[in-house]
């Protein structure tokens, strides 16, 4: 490598990323939340809080009305004079459903089973480990921190409660990932040997005020990449090894805390390569928000699965080719109070939840600082 390449190998970076996964290791083995949790009966009504209503509030309040026993309970402002108007207007509102100034204020009030959490994305991990620490339920909105240090904190306080703790991690249960996992598991490829993950979004008129500022956005790697990395990972069945980026911003410099395009290149643990590109430069005529893709190339097949389409195609020597029939959507906080009642898992479980959150902040500091990163 010449003197002036931008990428090298960082001891720093290195030393910092091996402490934070061996502490977190150490905490993963020390609790297990599985154990601890207890099942609440179906025949109990599931008390739901929610925090907020920045990102994907909607995956809990879109469900609640379709759920049997769960229910409402309390909505705790993410601003102070936020007008909460809004409520009366979602279908899981009722009568019963109380509005608090502060999270404080409904968790010394309320008795909740689950807590839904939509802050401005740095201040998510915080709430949660005062969730946590309650002995209440989380399901947050992604990512679970926006630095190192609040995650190894948040985990922390989770491990030690036992409480049942996932990210919205909803296109994981989109058909088009839940069929391409199921042929990659099937063997319909081989080995996954090179993985290619797409997200591209539409900027829309504006964005939120903390976009404004890295330390309160928290990255692009880390709010629209960490879907792409993690069906990246969870399809293909193979983990990262190291990483390198590239981020930057130029189109949007209203915001320049918030990255609008980002490339990212893995060596896989199997000795593959994975290959991310993000951006928010989709035009604004684009029939869809988003045009989320992912290909594996294997030693026995290539599959691509396109959001824009909604298709998965197979190409492959042996078994089904061409696309492939889509299983019905899983509806994420369905899952995620299914488990509560031990019926199987979330679709993204405490350690993938805090795992994939990892990966996305360690790529953004390669990112910064220009050089290779172990994972």
């Amino acid at each position: 490598m010449n003197k002036t390449s931008p990428i090298r190998e960082s001891s720093s970076v290195s030393r910092r990323s091996f402490l934070q996964s061996a502490a977190t290791a150490s905490l993963a083995l020390a609790a297990s939340p599985s154990a601890q949790r207890r099942k609440i009966p179906e025949d109990r009504i599931i008390r739901v809080g929610l925090i907020g209503r920045d990102g994907h509030y909607g995956i809990l309040l879109n469900s609640i009305p379709r759920l049997t026993n769960v229910e409402w309970t309390a909505y705790a402002k993410g601003e102070p004079g936020e007008d909460a108007a809004w409520i009366r207007k979602q279908r899981a509102w009722t009568e019963k459903t109380h509005v608090y100034g502060h999270y404080d204020e409904m968790l010394q009030k309320e008795e909740l089973d689950v807590v839904g959490i939509c802050l401005p994305y740095y201040q998510n991990a915080a709430a949660a480990a005062e969730v946590s620490r309650r002995g209440i339920n989380v399901i947050s909105e992604k990512p679970a921190a926006t630095t190192l240090e609040d995650l190894a904190r948040l985990e922390q306080a989770v491990r030690a409660s036992g409480v049942l703790y996932s990210i919205m991690l909803d296109m994981r249960g989109m058909p088009i990932f839940q069929a391409a996992r199921k042929a990659v598991r099937n063997g319909a490829i081989g080995e996954p040997i090179l993985v290619s993950g797409q997200k591209s979004y539409i900027w829309g008129t504006d964005r939120p005020w903390y976009y404004k500022e890295r330390k309160t956005y928290g990255g692009t790697i880390a709010w629209v990449g960490i879907h792409a990395l993690d069906y990246m990972r969870w399809v293909s069945g193979q983990d990262y090894a190291r990483v390198v980026a590239w981020e930057g911003n130029k189109a949007h410099p209203e915001y320049p805390g918030c990255e609008d395009h980002a490339g990212l290149l893995f060596q896989l643990s199997n000795g593959g390569t994975a290959v991310c590109n993000l951006d928010f430069l989709r035009p604004e005529n684009a029939p869809t928000h988003g045009d989320s893709r992912l290909r594996i190339a294997g030693s026995e097949g290539v599959l691509e699965a396109l959001e824009v389409g909604n298709r998965v195609n197979l190409i492959s020597p042996k078994g089904t080719v061409g696309d492939l029939p889509l299983p019905p959507a899983v509806d994420l906080f369905s899952r995620y109070i299914g488990a509560l009642r031990g019926e199987g898992e979330p679709l993204a479980s405490v350690g993938e939840s805090f795992s994939i959150t990892r990966v996305c902040l360690t790529a953004r500091e390669a990112a910064d600082r220009h050089a290779w990163a172990p994972l």
